[in-house]
């Protein structure tokens, strides 16, 4: 396995200088708060963890099912503790935790601990499972310091996903969804996970392993229009989600680490080799191949009508030579109605006839004779998390 944190008051009047004095003095007050708070948690002893220095062999093959009983792993030493979020329901600003800062005295100190890790961890998730943790990764930062990644589309699959059900996950990284879902699914559905890279590949088993997952499948496939080999540019760590098979990354300035060749296949072959009978959410995040993977699955989605969720980045679909205009006619030709996800009055889905009016880098597609689930809404702030909340932002 690889080595690897004032508003200011203003007015005019006479009676201002009050005012300002006074917010001087609870600014100050704020930042030694704060101050004795961090102070805190960084001289505190450092996070016991359960390091794998190095990742046991794990013989993968292409279609190769994991033998959980055979290969999973022991943790014989401490875990890292499970964040606060236990719960699948929406996050505003959740994509806060992926980067440089937080919102809480909590998320800080989780912050905090995720930048002090030089080894892979294992962490204890929601629903009784766990994670491997490594160091110097957005979406692994996300996981430890909040407890999950994207999770409102995570909640919206988790929606659209009925027991023993059935779960393509294109694109799948190191398996967060694919994990989570598995506990939706129950012990009579399934979880086909997909990842071509070698490096997202081997974490991704190891998490199943780790967990012992029999309802989950895992391939290092790369998904597209066509059955043959392909070539994958590789992501550096801290990007590792962006892995492409086009011409450059959706975000700029990122360099290549390595190029890896990968057998491709399309949905639809896929589906036919596993003799598959039904298919309820299709996730394909595929970095600009999404295009290529509707073409290829055209029979699977006519015969099963699986809700999809699409990623739709300008960037990158131009750098794999599509457009978020066909992907839109495809869609439509399938008499599949678009949706995307908004936060205000309330967390729901809200159709669209036009992809150019979607600002969201993803779509959720249900065919035109099904009616959108109603979502779970957002926490409410309680009164402790605002006093909280007003010393650390």
């Amino acid at each position: 396995m690889e080595e690897e944190l004032t508003k200011n008051l203003c007015y005019q009047s006479e009676a201002s200088k009050v005012y300002k004095k006074g917010g001087r003095v609870l600014n100050l007050l704020k930042c030694s708060c704060f101050a004795l708070v961090f102070t805190s948690f960084a001289m505190s002893s450092s996070v016991e963890v359960f390091a794998a220095e190095n990742a046991a062999e794990v013989d993968y093959g292409i279609n190769s099912d994991v033998d959980s009983d055979s290969k999973s792993l022991d943790i014989d030493g401490e875990v890292v503790s499970a964040p606060s979020y236990n719960k699948l329901i929406p996050l505003v600003g959740w994509n806060r935790c992926s980067g440089d800062t937080a919102f809480s005295v909590g998320e800080w100190k989780r912050w905090w601990q995720y930048i002090s890790l030089k080894k892979p961890a294992v962490m204890k998730w929601m629903d009784g499972l766990c994670l491997r943790i490594y160091p110097k990764n957005e979406v692994f930062r996300s996981l430890f310091v909040k407890g999950i990644y994207d999770p409102n589309l995570i909640v919206v699959i988790n929606a659209l996903l009925p027991a023993k059900g059935v779960f393509l996950d294109i694109g799948s990284n190191m398996g967060y969804c694919s994990l989570l879902m598995s506990k939706a699914v129950g012990e009579d559905g399934k979880v086909f996970a997909i990842e071509p890279s070698e490096r997202d590949f081997l974490r991704l088993v190891d998490n199943v392993n780790l967990n012992r997952l029999s309802n989950v499948n895992v391939y290092r496939l790369a998904v597209s229009d066509k059955i043959g080999k392909v070539s994958i540019s590789i992501a550096p760590e801290e990007r590792s989600a962006l892995n492409t098979l086009g011409t450059e990354f959706s975000n700029k300035g990122i360099e290549k680490v390595q190029t890896e060749e990968v057998d491709s296949v399309t949905l639809d072959a896929f589906v036919e080799e596993e003799e598959l009978s039904r298919i309820d959410v299709i996730k394909m995040d595929i970095e600009g191949s999404e295009l290529k993977a509707l073409n290829g699955a055209k029979d699977t989605i006519e015969q099963y009508r699986p809700a999809l969720i699409v990623g739709i980045n300008e960037n990158s679909l131009n750098a794999s030579n599509a457009s978020v205009e066909e992907i839109e006619e495809t869609l439509k030709k399938l008499r599949y109605k678009m949706y995307y996800l908004i936060e205000k009055p309330f967390f729901a889905l809200k159709e669209t006839t036009s992809l150019k009016q979607v600002k969201s880098n993803r779509i959720i597609c249900l065919h035109e004779s099904f009616i959108p689930p109603v979502l779970p809404q957002p926490k409410k702030e309680g009164f402790l998390e605002k006093v909280e909340n007003f010393f650390t932002k």
